[in-house]
């Protein structure tokens, strides 16, 4: 059985959950004897793909800003950018990438496609080969009012979903939205959990000097529906109560108004961004007094596994999948209810015996979720619609 992929994700993250849930998936179906895997694409800066065996086949666009000057930062430096490309077109990675998962396609020398976005460029032609879409989750239909009217995915994800074989849903309550707002049948959705990829370990790393010696961790994005000035809002009186509690982030920069709001308040000097590749993002979990979630929805929440592999005591917001993934290894909170939080966040931070209980709670829960696990769910899906083309697995080794 041969399952083909295409460019979309590795050319849209560095990293990100959804990449790397992509290269899990390729990695253990290319240590099976009796499955094939071919990734379509030529340009990216994917960290997760360069360790697969496609990484030596790709190559990062040379003409992209994160490669223009590297190393170099300075004023300006963007304008000599556009400049440049006005004097030379630059390569146009996506369209090229387009293109080589077009001739894949047109091949035909494949038993599955799986495209790992939903971009439906591929609709013309796939000819009759059956293909799968992973449903990470329905934010842009739940909230359509955080996105550009010009943002078409909602409309892509409905039409892939209406004509996919089959669809993999990474949680119940990705497939209870995607059943609602697109009215797909639930026989045809399959709900196959994500895992960490982050090494379970209680032996706290060297504390680094640059960091607070007592915070609580937010992890990436900070737009709107994650909730975070509304968490900010809620325990500024914490923050005040306890002068040596800091909160740091990772994921992008604080922006103007990020700062300013920081400033107003007085927390310039008690909110700290970090940017952090998988080993330093290991470490602040590691060191971080809390793990706070209050995102108002989330597919899934990767963060929650990693925390727990972390031993870090984990508060998460009462919405979306957060309960479904979090089990019994996490404190909840009304994601809209300031004291509720500020009650889960003292627990969380004071309480020592249920510190310690959060944490065991939490690795239990953690041994839940394998991508051993997601593997053999996709790879029956894969199976079911490859039919008699592929002989049946007889096992599946992990990376």
């Amino acid at each position: 059985m041969k399952i083909l992929y295409d460019h979309q994700a590795f050319e849209m993250q560095k990293f990100g959950g959804i990449s790397r849930y992509f290269c899990e998936l390729i990695t253990q179906l290319d240590n099976t004897p009796t499955a094939s895997v071919e990734v379509a694409i030529q340009y990216s800066h994917n960290e997760y793909l360069k360790s697969t065996r496609f990484g030596l086949k790709t190559q990062e666009n040379p003409d992209s800003y994160e490669n223009f000057m590297r190393g170099h930062d300075f004023r300006g430096k963007w304008n000599l950018y556009a400049a440049r490309n006005k004097l030379r077109k630059p390569i146009d990675a996506e369209a090229i990438n387009k293109q080589v998962a077009i001739a894949a396609l047109q091949r035909q020398d494949f038993d599955v496609f799986h495209p790992t976005y939903y971009d439906d460029y591929f609709l013309p032609y796939i000819g009759n080969k059956p293909f799968v879409l992973t449903v990470y989750d329905m934010i842009h239909e739940i909230y359509p009012e955080y996105f550009n009217l010009a943002d078409r995915t909602s409309d892509r994800k409905r039409r892939l979903a209406q004509k996919a074989h089959k669809i993999l849903a990474i949680s119940e309550c990705t497939k209870k939205d995607l059943v609602q707002f697109f009215g797909i049948s639930a026989e045809k959705v399959e709900v196959v959990h994500l895992a960490s990829s982050m090494g379970t370990t209680n032996t706290p790393p060297t504390r680094s000097s640059e960091l607070p010696a007592r915070y609580v961790l937010f992890v990436g994005s900070r737009t709107v529906y994650k909730n975070f000035f509304f968490l900010i809002n809620s325990i500024r009186t914490l923050l005040a109560a306890d002068p040596e509690l800091h909160i740091v982030c990772t994921g992008t920069g604080f922006n103007k108004n990020e700062r300013v709001f920081f400033e107003i308040h007085g927390l310039a000097d008690r909110v700290h961004h970090r940017s952090a590749n998988d080993a330093e993002l290991q470490a602040l979990y590691q060191q971080a007094q809390v793990f706070v979630f209050p995102s108002l929805y989330e597919g899934f929440g990767l963060p929650v596994l990693e925390a727990f592999s972390c031993a870090c005591p984990t508060v998460l917001g009462n919405s979306g999948s957060l309960p479904e993934i979090g089990g019994d290894g996490a404190l909840y909170f009304e994601p809209k209810d300031a004291q509720s939080l500020r009650l889960a966040m003292s627990q969380a931070l004071y309480d020592q015996a249920l510190r310690s209980d959060l944490v065991a709670r939490g690795q239990r829960r953690l041994a839940l979720f394998t991508w051993e696990k997601t593997c053999r769910g996709t790879e029956i899906a894969y199976r079911e619609l490859a039919g008699s083309q592929a002989a049946p697995v007889t096992r599946i080794r992990t990376a």
